[in-house]
């Protein structure tokens, strides 16, 4: 007995040599009143849940606990571990706005970002500029509002970014149509007001101004990203129509004479926000920065590109497509992947690697480069893609649902599962557990594990039926095992994982004739399980799935 268990071990632990990930979901929440709901940020908090944010149009109804204040507010649900919501918070002002970023901050709060515009009333103190302005608004780590600050000048601002820096302050980044006006003091590039710049505005931790700069050329110029630099500066990403002129050094790679397309725009500024350098990266289509991570003595630019072999990219395949650059902004490799979905976001892993999102619409394929392997089950579903910190493949996931799911993004959770979150009008159907709370759409969020499959098929185990049954296969909780025959002496029972790690081992003796055991397994998280019994001398196993 113990020699036939050793060997199945044995077999097993070869079989690691060819592992492959396998995907389980440990649990799914929906959040959302009766009205619309739009997530525009997915953040991993200290204590091991996560906080979602957004935009709400609904009113007290569902899992939102305050009315709203303007058409549409900023709306964050804070969910512990396990996926259970411990509060939500609504900021708004009488005009309305939309949170568009949002990050824990260094002293246990949230600082969340939008925008927003009008007179001062609701949770908005300070009157508009003109237009919409950017939006700030403080919060304690129980979402208790703080503080909050309104910039902008005469025109529409609006904020896409804003992270943390290391002395406790904010650089907030986005996109301006303003002239010298309100808080910018900085002309637009275009006089004419019709086209927008890139805008940073730094502020300390009580929200007070610090600078601000304009970055732009003659065209339309639409900051996405900003992230804070080793060297005490900032890195500033978007997306550029313009030709070269004002703070742009390099022509687009369109050359029609409209420019009708974009490029990835680059601008590395210092301390004190004054220009070191800008690049372009693009082809002859539309290639548009969402997301810049500084990373191994450079900077890895995310986003998507509509363009062939032309320009600077040397690959004809995407849409996502990645660029890393060393620390003059020169470009050091790029890689691209065309899985059939829109590429949304970009988050680090803890191995270096990173988690690519994107949305949905094609089925799998088994291309080189269209490397997405599970069909969509709605008409829009959310893709998360691993790679490497050089840009290679390591898996990829569709997470299921029967609807349309938007705007998807992941992080990695402090036990090194997965959470993903995105907008979805999903009803219940595929890993989606709970309805919608009317037609529109909500927040949806998701935790999933991936374990190491042995790749052990149906030949490594035992294929004689009449002696031993084990069902249901799948099973969510009990698990029975039927043995066959009249004169069953004893039976040993052993349950292991798909490492080959024992999870159970029982030895019963003057069992009944046709005996059938039942297991609860509910505890045991979803995956790969081999059964093994030895009766009478006789070892048989058996392949099954928890759910």
């Amino acid at each position: 007995m113990k020699t036939n268990l050793v060997l199945l071990l044995t077999v097993l632990n070869i079989q690691i040599l060819n592992a492959q990930p396998y995907f389980h979901k440990q649990w799914d929440k929906r959040y959302g009143g009766t009205d619309f709901e739009e997530l525009w940020s997915l953040k991993q908090v200290i204590d091991g849940g996560c906080i979602l944010g957004g935009s709400s149009a609904s009113g007290i109804s569902g899992d939102k606990t305050q009315a709203n204040i303007g058409t549409e507010d900023f709306w964050i649900v804070k969910v512990n571990s396990t996926g259970n919501k411990e509060w939500d918070k609504r900021f708004g002002g009488v005009f309305g706005g939309a949170l568009t970023a949002l990050q824990p901050s260094l002293d246990g709060g949230y600082i969340l970002g939008g925008f927003s515009g009008g007179a001062a009333g609701g949770d908005k103190t300070e009157p508009g500029r003109g237009g919409w302005d950017y939006w700030v608004v403080k919060t304690d780590a129980q979402g208790n509002k703080q503080w909050d600050k309104t910039f902008g000048g005469n025109r529409d601002d609006l904020l896409w970014c804003l992270v943390n820096t290391r002395e406790g302050g904010y650089i907030l980044g986005g996109r301006s149509g303003s002239g010298i006006s309100g808080d910018k003091t900085e002309t637009n590039r275009d006089a004419t007001g019709v086209y927008f710049d890139y805008w940073v505005v730094k502020i300390d931790s009580m929200g007070l101004k610090q600078w601000d700069k304009r970055f732009g050329g003659t065209d339309d110029d639409d900051l996405w990203t900003v992230e804070q630099t080793l060297d005490g500066g900032y890195i500033l990403g978007g997306f550029s129509f313009s030709r070269s002129g004002g703070d742009k050094t390099e022509d687009n790679w369109d050359t029609t004479i409209n420019h009708s397309t974009t490029d990835y725009w680059v601008v590395k500024i210092d301390s004190a926000g004054q220009k070191e350098w800008d690049k372009r990266f693009g082809g002859g289509g539309t290639d548009k920065l969402h997301d810049i991570i500084e990373i191994n003595g450079g900077y890895m630019l995310s986003g998507s590109t509509g363009s062939l072999t032309s320009g600077n990219k040397g690959i004809d395949y995407g849409p996502f497509w990645l660029v890393k650059i060393d620390n003059s902004g020169n470009k050091v490799w790029e890689t691209g992947y065309s899985g059939g979905a829109y590429p949304v976001g970009t988050s680090q892993t803890n191995d270096g690697g990173y988690l690519l999102t994107g949305d949905t619409y094609n089925p799998a394929s088994i291309d080189s480069n269209y490397i997405r392997t599970e069909l969509s089950l709605g008409s829009q579903n959310t893709w998360v893609l691993k790679i490497d910190s050089n840009g290679l493949k390591q898996w990829d996931k569709t997470i299921f649902t029967m609807g349309i799911d938007e705007r998807g993004y992941a992080v990695q959770t402090a036990d090194g599962c997965y959470a993903v979150a995105n907008t979805s009008k999903a009803g219940i159907g595929g890993y989606k557990t709970q309805a919608a709370w009317d037609s529109s759409y909500d927040y949806w969020i998701m935790k999933f594990c991936m374990d190491t499959v042995t790749g052990i098929d149906d030949r490594h185990e035992t294929q004689d039926t009449r002696q031993i049954q084990v069902y249901p296969n799948p099973f969510s909780s009990d698990l029975s095992i039927a043995l066959k025959g009249e004169n069953i002496h004893e039976a040993t029972f052993t349950i292991t994982n798909a490492l080959g790690q024992l999870i159970y081992k029982r030895e019963e003796t003057n069992l009944s004739s046709n005996y059938t055991k039942v297991l609860d397994l509910s505890y045991l998280p979803g995956g790969f399980y081999f059964i093994t019994v030895t009766q009478n001398g006789e070892l048989f196993t058996k392949k099954v799935v928890k759910e």
